[in-house]
């Protein structure tokens, strides 16, 4: 017999396998799998069939064209971290809440239909009734004569305990937050954009609900001189939250260069 047009194939086997014939082969494995539960589809959370007959992985956000794409998604590397990641994250926050997660004698965690999960938390939502009022004043340290900047926000109908802070970057923002900015910076009289560059600034966002997010420009060439742990203060770096008043004050003062 002749097997010189067969490639790479011995004598006494068949010839390699086309692609076509492999992909007959991969459509009846699957088709198998399906049949006898070992993959069941149906029940399984993360996945769904939207309105163009496309499989969709909710955890992954990935879409897949065929049941043999989606089964090789659940065995990926990318699937397998998420799994990881939620279950840490569901256990994180049970036992943050006090939850009782038992486990069977396998080790594994026990199954319990009213366990609480990371995704049916609701989005915390309040009907924003404007923004508060701030006053922004410069200083200056009497001894060390560093420059410093002292912010004075009038909350008087906030609903939250304390109002929070914090400081990000230009890259921290969002898309949306940065055309904000942007848009802001055009409106404003004797904004020069060439001697102005957003992304060496740094923002402050004070946010004290039902009130909506205030955001302040701080110089990015002079660094700010605060302590390591941001839970901490310094003479140099403090907030105070008056009850009796309701003005919430924050104080910066700021380093050598």
């Amino acid at each position: 017999m002749d097997y010189s047009d067969r490639v790479n194939s011995k004598q006494g086997s068949g010839g390699v396998a086309d692609t076509s014939e492999t992909k007959v082969h991969v459509r009846k494995r699957i088709q198998e799998l399906l049949a006898t539960k070992v993959l069941d589809l149906d029940n399984d959370p993360y996945a769904l069939r939207n309105h163009l007959g496309l499989l969709e992985c909710r955890l992954c956000l990935t879409t897949h064209v065929s049941e043999s794409s989606y089964i090789a998604h659940l065995g990926g590397r990318k699937h397998q971290m998420n799994l990881e990641k939620r279950k840490v994250l569901d256990e994180k926050y049970q036992r943050a809440n006090g939850i009782n997660t038992g486990t069977d004698g396998s080790g594994n965690i026990a199954e319990d239909n009213d366990r609480i999960s990371i995704s049916n938390i609701e989005k915390r939502s309040w009907d924003k009734i404007g923004k508060p009022g701030y006053k922004v004043t410069k200083l200056r340290d009497p001894e060390l004569l560093r420059l410093g900047l002292l912010w004075d926000i009038e909350l008087p109908l906030i609903t939250v305990e304390e109002p929070s802070f914090v400081i990000m970057s230009y890259y921290e923002l969002t898309i949306k937050n940065k055309n904000i900015m942007k848009s802001f910076l055009d409106t404003t009289e004797g904004f020069d954009p060439a001697e102005f560059n957003p992304e060496n600034c740094q923002y402050l966002v004070v946010s004290g609900e039902p009130y909506s997010n205030i955001c302040f420009i701080i110089p990015g060439d002079l660094p700010l001189d605060r302590p390591e742990d941001p839970q901490q203060m310094n003479t140099n770096f403090w907030w105070y939250w008056d009850k009796d008043t309701r003005h919430y004050y924050i104080q910066v003062l700021f380093g050598n260069k």
